[in-house]
Order: structure tokens, then sequence, then C-alpha cells
């Protein structure tokens, strides 16, 4: 007898066979039923596992144990001539053929019945997570819509659905680095380090990344690591390694290079390729300055010192750059050297003069406005979020994790940093520092070069080209108004423009989206239809808990930082709930991830602007609707806060909406771009007639005192109005604790 013949009279084929049919009707009822009660497609696996490990167990076990009529025997013990055999086999074919029946039975089932069912469910859920995709992205969550996407690929049917998921959520780039052969890990720029993703060898084309901006890596041996924020598009310029100082990183020029910081957009210039350091400078880094005796050596101090119209000696100018002990150093330090345990912190409290001093020291230079913006670019909602603003000190230098597009970390934030330009107020600073409001990083600062504000800081720069040096240097100033020529326009037109910002009084649809707990206040997000295209809005309601009803609302108007970022991050109405005042914050068309086509918040003479000046108006009106609604407010007193960019606009805003009691307008002042008249706020200036305070700072260099901030105040119609100008104040931002004192003080007079 030939083998094959003892595997049939054995019957191994026929167990072979009723064991795949077999196990393949278990597979799918286990892939079936297993996730419908919850468990997911593990338990599934473990059965395929086992059935596939169990299967030639059983083949072996049918060859050494033959069925008989008296059951399973071994080999040996089987009369070979006995005609069992034949009638187990008959009994083994009926078995089999019960068991393909069953499977086939169930693969109707199946196919016929369960499928339609399956798919239709699968479609459900996966346009379900389309949406909420969908969803993150609209609020700017990238890299939570991106991640979101990847988990839903693993259940998302292959076909139409899946690629729109990922039209949705990501979008198709190529990478490439000069030299080719850079090993590239790519990560959204809001994720963790444990989010690095190895993505192959440049050039690399077509890889899926997300939406937002990215942080991207390359190494490549004999070169320089290159970490930087990128939208992605040019190749990335990699370094041998001895190819530049350590501290520093390349910057790409840029033949016509537009400035883009506020009120300064009108100015260009050519850059070539150029060095900046990653960080800020340090406290150890200046004190080599210092110990060196570089505030005793005339060599590194070349230009004129020049105050209030006299040119003073080296030694006169020496005796102004003291410590808080009298010797030179920085106005932070104390005996000639830095705070203990800060030597990684950035230096802070020095004058653009000792800045350029130790920038020739070190064989550097200061970066001119153009330089130091390029070198900062990043997607502004991005940085901000790994930014040192609004807190109580700086921290150590590269800490925060903000980097950009040049890898230069820390360039919003933490310090000032001067650089080299002039103005009609003295030298700039840029990026803002951990007192200031987060719109410092976008708009212009300049100060009187001998400033030595604590928050004032450096960062050098070295040119690869000096070929276009000095066009870069040159002055850079604001375009400005003369308001003192202008004149608001008349009773009668104006009319015609306040009803541009009607609208209708339909039914609100109010809901309230969230709740949320802090140790001293309630926090509710209200949704409510607004006043134009069938859009929703929101707005966020702080109710004080250590305050009875009814409480004095406050509107709130934020600074410009609103249109950069997704969340609500200010500093200055946070005072108000601790003192009983509830505090509400629309979320005005352009802010707070509330998308919209605008970009800026300088005003302009387009159409654009136009219509978002009177889409914030309406926005202000139906959230003074909501608080209409609830017994809870008394809309009697019902005050306008307006901060920075919300105290330029704030003639609007009020001159329209009578129901705003009283007002309070910090750090603002009249803006000098020309716009369309019915949306320009000195002619609304006149109509503003309610009690107004003022708190704003001589030294603010986007809205001046004398050509800003003066004639504001001068044309306001209001009877009971105050200026307080902060007598000594530097920089942009009142100190908080004076916008406390005065803001308090003007409640307690005018507010019953």
């Amino acid at each position: 007898m030939t083998f094959v013949q003892e595997l049939k009279r054995r019957n191994v084929f026929r167990v072979g066979a009723a064991y795949v049919v077999t196990a393949w009707l278990l597979i799918q009822v286990a892939e079936t039923l297993f996730p419908l009660f919850g468990f997911g497609d593990a338990p599934a696996r473990m059965v395929v596992v086992i059935l596939a490990v169990g299967f030639f167990p059983v083949l072996i076990l049918t060859w050494l144990y033959e069925l008989t009529p008296e059951g399973l025997k071994k080999d040996q013990d089987v009369d070979l001539v006995r005609p069992a055999g034949q009638s187990s086999g008959r009994k083994l074919d009926f078995a089999i053929a019960g068991v393909l029946v069953i499977g086939l039975a169930y693969f109707a089932f199946d196919k016929f019945y369960l499928d339609p069912h399956r798919d239709a469910e699968a479609t459900v859920q996966a346009l379900a997570g389309i949406a909420e995709v969908r969803e993150l992205v609209d609020l700017n969550q990238y890299a939570k819509a991106y991640a979101r996407a990847h988990e839903l690929d693993t259940s998302m049917p292959v076909g139409p659905l899946r690629e729109e998921l990922w039209e949705i959520a990501s979008r198709t780039v190529s990478i490439e680095s000069e030299p080719p052969g850079a090993k590239v890990w790519v990560r959204p720029y809001n994720t963790t380090e444990a989010d690095w993703k190895y993505v192959g060898l440049t050039p690399i084309h077509d890889v899926r990344v997300s939406l937002g901006m990215e942080r991207l890596r390359m190494e490549k041996d004999g070169y320089r690591r290159r970490e930087v924020a990128t939208w992605y598009g040019r190749p990335q310029l990699l370094d041998r390694v001895d190819a530049l100082p350590e501290e520093m990183v390349r910057v790409d020029g840029e033949e016509e290079f537009q400035l883009d910081l506020v009120g300064l957009k009108h100015h260009s210039t050519g850059l070539a390729d150029f060095l900046i350091d990653r960080e800020e400078t340090t406290n150890l880094e200046y004190q080599e300055f210092v110990d060196e005796g570089g505030y005793q050596d005339p060599r590194y101090w070349e230009h004129k010192f020049i105050k209030d119209g006299r040119e003073l000696s080296f030694e006169e100018a020496m005796a102004l750059f003291k410590d808080k002990t009298g010797r030179f150093g920085p106005s932070t330090w104390e005996a000639g050297v830095y705070p203990e345990g800060m030597a990684e912190y950035p230096v802070g409290g020095i004058s653009w003069f000792e800045a350029a001093a130790f920038a020739r020291f070190k064989g550097k230079e200061l970066p001119t406005v153009f330089h130091w913006r390029l070198a900062s670019h990043a997607s502004i909602q991005f940085l901000l979020a790994y930014s040192n603003f609004a807190k109580q000190g700086a921290l150590p230098v590269g800490s925060s994790g903000g980097i950009s597009g040049s890898g230069a970390l820390d360039m919003a934030g933490n310090v000032r940093e001067w650089v080299w330009n002039e103005s009609r107020a003295g030298r700039f600073l840029l990026g803002g520092g951990w007192r200031d409001p987060e719109y410092l990083f976008v708009e212009g600062n300049a100060q009187s070069p001998f400033d030595r504000d604590e928050l004032n800081g450096v960062r050098l720069m070295r040119l690869l080209d000096d070929s276009n040096q000095e066009a870069a240097r040159r002055p850079v100033d604001m375009i400005l108004r003369d308001y003192t020529v202008e004149r608001p326009v008349s009773d009668d037109i104006f009319e015609i423009y306040r009803r541009l910002y009607e609208y209708d009084s339909t039914p609100l649809n109010a809901e309230t989206a969230a709740v949320e707990e802090s140790e001293y206040w309630t926090r509710e997000r209200i949704e409510f239809d607004a006043a134009y295209g069938n859009e929703r809005m929101a707005a966020y309601l702080y109710i004080p808990k250590d305050a009875e009803p009814p409480f004095t609302p406050i509107v709130y108007f934020p600074g410009s930082n609103a249109i950069y970022r997704d969340k609500i991050n200010d500093f200055y109405w946070p005072f108000l709930m601790r003192r009983g005042y509830a505090v509400l914050i629309p979320v005005y068309k352009g802010t707070y991830g509330r998308s919209s086509e605008l970009q800026s918040d300088l005003p302009d003479e387009s159409n654009l602007y136009r219509e978002h000046v009177i889409a914030w108006s309406k926005d202000l009106g139906r959230s003074i609707d909501y608080l209409e609604t609830r017994e809870d407010m008394d809309l009697d007193n019902l005050v306008y806060f307006g901060a920075s960019w919300g105290a330029a606009l704030a003639p609007v805003m009020i001159a329209t909406e009578p129901r705003v009691k009283l007002s309070v307008l910090v750090a603002g002042g009249l803006m000098h771009q020309p716009t369309q008249p019915e949306v320009d706020p000195f002619n609304f200036l006149p109509r503003v007639e309610v009690p107004t305070l003022m708190i704003t700072v001589p030294t603010d260099f986007f809205y001046p005192y004398d050509v800003s901030q003066k004639p504001m105040y001068d044309n306001l119609g209001s009877e009971f109005k105050k200026h307080f100008v902060v007598e000594g104040g530097r920089g942009h931002a009142p100190p908080m604790a004076i916008v406390v004192r005065e803001t308090l003080a003007w409640f307690d007079e005018h507010l019953h």
C-alpha cells in the first residue's frame, strides 16, 4: 500500500479538510461576534493563531489514532482487514458534509445579511470620524486631527472615504536637502519629542504630513544637525560640522524681503544668507564681557552717546551703565555679577549701547530689523504657544521649545532683543519679553538706546555677505497720520455710517456648550447665532465665585494676539473676576480660532477690513443681547474694557452700542493706517459719550503719545474722561499694578 493510500485509509485528508472548514467557520464567527460585544479584534486574531498552530498536531494525531466503530485506537490495535474503516469513513464523510453545509449557510448569511449591515455601520462610523477630524481642522488643531486620522485609518474601509479622511487631515510634500542623502525626521509643531517620525533619506517625495507647521530634523555624517520649523518648500542647506560656530544657525536670505512687523510693512530690502545665535545671550556669556573690562575699554563703544540733545563723554555714559550696587553691569545684577543660579538665563537690563559694545567684543554685530525678522519667521499661532509671555520672569534660554524657521529659539518672548535700526523713538527692541503682551512679537517697538528695562536683552548675528548691509541698517519708521489737520465727519454723514452697524433682533438660539471650574470663577462657553451670514459664534462668560449676583458685566475686547491664538490667553482681565465682576469675552470674527480671511489687526482700505469691523460691532451687540437674557447680570452698569487693539477700536464699538455705560481703554490710541471712513475710529470719537478712562505709557511706539494717544483723548465726546499717562513708563504696556489701581478707582467713581 502506497503512502498516499495509507493517508486516505487513515482519513488524514478527510480530517484535514474538516479541520480547515471548521476553522474557517470559527474564524468568521469570532470576527463577527467579538467586536459586537466590545472585545475588539484581538480575541479574533488569537483564535486564528490557535487554529493555525493546531492544524499539524491534528493531522499527526489522525495518523497515529484511527477512527473505528469502537472509537479511537492506536494503529497496532486496529484490525486492518476489518471493514470498520469503511463504516468510520462514511461517518466522517457525513460529518464533513455537515460542516460544509453549515459553512455554506453561514457564508450566505454573512454575505447577504451581515456584510451589508457591517458595510452600512462602517460607513456611518467612517463619516462620523471624518466629521470629527474636520472639526479639529476647523479649530486649527492640526496635530490632533492628524493623530486622529491615523487612529481611524486602521478601521476605515479602503476607498473614497479613506481618501477623503487624509485629504482633510494632511497634505503631501517633498523634502530635499543640499547635499542630498540626509536622514529626515518630522513631527507636528505642537507635539512632544517622542513623536518624531523617521521618513527616509533626502530627496523624499510625496510624504504625508499634518496640515499645520512641522518640526523638521535632518542629520548627515560630517554635517551639522539641522532642526527648524517649516511649511516645507525650499531645500534645507546643510553645513559641514566645522563650517560655522556651534552656537549659531544659518538663515537663508531673500532677494527682496518685505518687513511684516505691524506698522512697518512698507519697508523692504534684499538679504544674503547670514548666521544668527541660536539662543539669546546668557548671563554667563555677558559676564565674560564684564570681567574682561568691557565697560572700561573705549574701543568697544563706537557710537556717540546723544542724550537729551547733548553728546555725553565716555565717562559720563559709563556712569549710566551700572548695576544695583553701582558697579559696571546690567541693571538686574549686583556687585558686578549675575544673580546666583541664573547663568543660563538670558541677560536682561542692558541698554542698546551695551548690546552694541558686547557685539563688538564678541566679533559679531546686532541684527537689523530685517535680519531679525527673517530669522524669527514661523507660524505665529504655533510659536506663541511655546513662548514665554505674560509670566513672572525669564526662563533659561531654549527651554520654552519655541523654534523658528531658521532654527533659532525663543525669538518670541523671554526677553526683548535689541537690533541695529533707528526710528523717531530710538532703537528697535523686537520679540517682546516675558512681561509683555504676546502681540509685541509681531509689532515694531523702539525705545531710547539708554533704556535699561529688565526685559531688554540681546541676540547677535554674523554676516556671510555684507554687500547690502547699509541698506538693511537704514532708519525704519511708521507712516503717521496728522490728526491735527483731520476732522471727524458731520453728524449727518455719521448717521449714514451708523446704520451700517444695525442688525435684526432675531432669536439667539443660545446653548451652553461647556462649563469649566477654577478656584475663583466658573467659565461658561456660550454659542449663539451671529447677526450675519447664518454663522454661529461663541463667547466665554467668567462668573466670579466670591460675589453675589447681580454681577456688573464687563465686555472685553482683546489685543491683536487674539488673531494669532486659538485659545484665550491674556493678562488684563483676570483681576476683574477677583474683584467680583463678571467678564464676557466674545470670540470676534477672525479671533481665537474662529476662522476668517483676516491676517492682521492693521486697518486698510479694503472691503474685507470694512466688513470685519462691522462684524466685530455686531458680535459685540449679539454678546450683549445674550447678557440681557440672564437675570444674574446688571446691564445698567455694562462696561467695555479694551486692550491695545481693543482700545484702538473702542470708538467704533462704543459709539455703535448704546448699552455700554462705561469704558476703560488700556495701551491704545489712534492707528495711522488709512481705512474707509465708515470704519475709521477717528470719525466715531466725538460720539463716544460714556465716561472713559485711558491708561497709556508715553513711550508706546505703536501709539505715540503726541500723534496717537493725545488726539484720541482730545476728540472723545465724553463729558467725564481721564487720560492717565504712566509717568516714567517704558515700552508699550502700562504696569499691571497701575492698570488695576486706576481701573478700580474709575469703577468706584462711575458705577452705581
